[in-house]
């Protein structure tokens, strides 16, 4: 499951499908900074392949998604 501030960290509305290998979630995100964290078996973490977060109120990190404007 992926959550954050695109859909208000619901923990329960964006499930992420296992296709070739690689997890995918076909997401139309306006232009701008996202938030947010995957929920592997109950357990929040930041996503281990995007090197970008930042740290949120709570003294944790987020992961950080900058979705840039189309051409």
């Amino acid at each position: 499951i992926v959550a954050g501030s695109f859909n208000r960290w619901n923990e329960d509305g964006y499930r992420m499908v296992k296709e070739d290998g690689k997890w995918r979630l076909p997401v139309f995100l306006a232009p701008g900074k996202y938030t947010y964290k995957f929920i592997v078996d109950g357990t929040w973490i930041t996503d281990p392949g995007n090197e970008l977060y930042e740290q949120n109120e709570f003294g944790m990190n987020n992961s950080v998604l900058w979705v840039e404007p189309s051409e």
